[in-house]
């Protein structure tokens, strides 16, 4: 059965995130920009988990998570507050307001879908994926982030991980693990200025365009 998110923030680079994020799971994602068109679209498509911005035209994340907490039937629904990196998260009005979660953003798709997973209802919770077998999973990875050439460069001592336990040397490990780092670093980068650049750009837009309307 597929379930349905409820994603309201009005940034465009986060709502598609979020909806490539559980695109390939039993989710349906339903996105607004904004407070009011969160509470109106609650009541209309019943989701089984929300997510909802704590800064946000109209009401914000808190306002939308009270409004949940104090629906008639509605108002154990599982409410996350994203919250951008650079804005100051109100525990206690939080707490006060009912909210299941938080999470920072920029986030990992991973860490949000393991959040979302973790809180769901326990008839809404999907069945356990299956552990994938380690041996192609690592070089997937490995495929995918560009490491095979740093395993082929150091073919020597690599060639060790499928013989006796310990017959790579600490000196071949720690060469190994220094350049995995460093090439992961530079991924690690570049993935947080794409999420995080343009939300960026889009505040200081906004505050540009709100300063010349009142001026």
């Amino acid at each position: 059965m597929r379930r349905t998110i409820l994603l309201a923030d009005d940034s465009p680079t986060i709502r598609r995130l979020v909806t490539q994020t559980f695109a390939d799971g039993d989710f349906e994602i339903v996105s607004v920009s904004n407070g009011e068109a969160a509470i109106k679209k609650f009541d209309e498509v019943r989701p089984s988990v929300v997510l909802a911005d704590i800064y946000m035209p109209g009401k914000n994340g808190y306002e939308v998570c009270s409004y949940i907490r104090n629906h008639p039937t509605l108002g154990t629904t599982p409410v996350v507050l994203l919250v951008g990196a650079f804005d100051a998260f109100d525990e206690e009005n939080a707490k006060q307001a009912g909210a299941t979660a938080n999470i920072t953003k920029p986030f990992e798709p991973g860490a949000l879908t393991e959040l979302v997973l973790s809180i769901l209802p326990a008839e809404a919770a999907p069945p356990a994926p299956q552990a994938p077998v380690v041996a192609e999973k690592v070089q997937e990875d490995s495929d995918l982030l560009g490491l095979g050439e740093i395993f082929h460069d150091e073919e020597p001592a690599a060639a060790a991980f499928t013989g006796p336990a310990g017959s790579m040397t600490e000196e071949e490990i720690d060469r190994i693990a220094d350049r995995v780092i460093q090439k992961l670093s530079t991924q690690v980068i570049e993935s947080i200025a794409w999420d995080v650049v343009p939300d960026i750009t889009e505040k200081v837009v906004r505050e540009e365009l709100k300063r010349l309307h009142e001026s």
